[in-house]
């Protein structure tokens, strides 16, 4: 009797540890299976893509230069960023009370055989006369120095920067850098560089 008693408990105790460890396996095959599909869902994209760095423009040209970039239609995105500012440097005169008095100044300037100059129309230096912008200060300092030859003396070398942008086309290939052409025949000045620009 006591040996079917201890056969029935082992076969209990049995019964109930299988019930326990089936759910446990279960579990675990799923999670299993969870995390092998999962693994194949998830694609590392690169985070940096192919593009086109198109620039550079100051603030009054971006408008139109975008204009000009849609109208291309390259179904491309695209976003405008900043780009390294421009440094210039002015040589010009002090500002004349009025434009009447620049004029007759420039009256001057043309009878001593200087012809290359213009008005300033507007800021700080509205009214004054500039006799060219130029990328170093050196060379500014070379057109200083050939107006004093020619009597012109007094004048200013003002250094000043002027914000740029640019655009940055993603996903791009050779084929947009072909069709993105036009817009260089457009906006001469301007550039285009193939590079690599983080994903949008």
């Amino acid at each position: 009797m006591k040996i079917i008693f201890f056969l029935l408990l082992a076969a209990n105790i049995l019964l109930i540890a299988l019930q326990v460890y089936q759910p446990a396996m279960q579990a675990r095959n799923n999670n299993s299976n969870t995390h092998a599909v999962n693994s194949e869902k998830i694609i590392l994209l690169p985070a940096e893509v192919s593009c086109i760095e198109w620039g550079n423009f100051s603030l009054p040209e971006i408008e139109s230069a975008e204009t000009a970039l849609q109208a291309l239609d390259l179904n491309r995105p695209y976003r405008v960023t900043s780009a390294t500012p421009l440094t210039q440097y002015r040589v010009h005169t002090d500002p004349f009370e009025d434009q009447q008095a620049a004029d007759r100044e420039i009256t001057k300037f043309r009878n001593s055989g200087i012809s290359s100059f213009r008005i300033m129309e507007q800021g700080i230096w509205f009214n004054s006369i500039s006799f060219g912008e130029f990328a170093d200060a050196l060379s500014a300092q070379e057109l200083q120095k050939k107006l004093n030859l020619q009597d012109i003396t007094g004048t200013i070398i003002s250094k000043y920067i002027t914000e740029q942008k640019k655009f940055l086309i993603f996903e791009t290939d050779t084929s947009n850098n072909i069709a993105l052409q036009p817009l260089i025949e457009q906006f001469p000045d301007s550039k285009l560089t193939q590079t690599t620009c983080e994903r949008l």
